[in-house]
């Protein structure tokens, strides 16, 4: 049994379904795939906004996985501690040396999220060289729901629901309910797109900046916690598993004044990095004719 799995077990969340995963909610993996096509330079960026919706509706796949692969939970995230904390410099960026130094089961269980998403990348390149363009619609969707979950900082550490620290619940508070009640607030994020001169580098960075984050958030979910009596506690506490009518509203109104701008600041980063990888790919693959 994995070690995520003992964890969920030891707070009585055993009876999720199989098809519960932690990340991003749909909505949001729908949001950064679809922005991205928007934001990604033509002639590619032209190409991808004829299949935007294909995008879109291909940006859950990847979490509808985890049903049928045994491995394709531990490819949303990466316990960094397991991995020595930081400085991420210190983790091998080729998936076959890190095996060799963390063992390839160690590695099941601690989470492979930056060698997934680098491994995507490439395939990427791969059917953009070979003019697959029906596969590359799909590995394009399937690399933004990587990039996403890269993005949420819950999905970078052993304590990914607080459940060390007496925050449990705040994974899908922060990623879900706070998210869904100030959609309205976010704001597409605008170009200029970043430029990627090493794949590995970027990707860490961007799981490690991911990561730097995870203590504000558990800080602004105690602070947002403060107050509320026992019962609204208990329903903060049950996560995804909490009706949405039962979650305390200004439990939620404080929590996003503590950390909106942090979720926002990670989706933005999200959708224009997406856009930057699409368009890395293509240069790499020699820029090719798009059909």
């Amino acid at each position: 049994m994995m070690l995520r799995h003992i964890i969920l077990a030891t707070v009585l969340w055993v009876g999720l379904p199989a098809a519960f995963s932690w990340g991003w909610g749909d909505e949001v993996h729908k949001l950064i795939n679809g922005h991205a096509t928007d934001l990604t330079h033509p002639p590619l960026g032209d190409f991808l906004r004829q299949h935007r919706d294909r995008i879109v509706e291909l940006s859950t796949d990847a979490d509808d996985r985890k049903e049928s692969d045994p491995d394709e939970d531990s490819r949303h995230y990466i316990d960094f501690e397991y991995y020595g904390g930081a400085p991420h410099s210190s983790i091998p960026y080729h998936r076959g040396e890190a095996e060799v130094l963390y063992n390839y089961d160690n590695m099941a269980q601690w989470g492979t999220l930056p060698w997934r998403i680098i491994d995507v990348t490439w395939a990427l390149r791969d059917a953009m060289a070979d003019a697959d363009w029906e596969q590359v619609i799909i590995l394009a969707a399937d690399l933004g729901h990587y990039v996403a979950d890269a993005h949420q900082p819950l999905h970078t550490t052993t304590n990914y629901d607080g459940q060390l620290t007496g925050n449990e619940g705040i994974h899908s508070m922060f990623e879900m309910h706070m998210v869904d009640k100030y959609r309205d607030h976010y704001r597409h994020p605008t170009p200029p797109l970043p430029v990627i001169e090493s794949l590995p580098d970027s990707v860490f960075a961007w799981l490690f900046e991911s990561y730097c984050d995870v203590e504000s958030i558990l800080a602004a979910d105690s602070r947002a916690r403060e107050g509320l009596s026992s019962q609204k506690k208990e329903v903060v506490a049950q996560g995804f598993q909490a009706d949405a009518e039962d979650i305390p509203q200004d439990y939620l109104e404080r929590l996003y004044l503590q950390a909106g701008m942090t979720s926002w600041y990670h989706t933005s980063k999200a959708t224009v990095r997406l856009a930057a990888l699409w368009l890395w790919a293509w240069d790499q693959a020699g820029q090719p004719s798009l059909p």
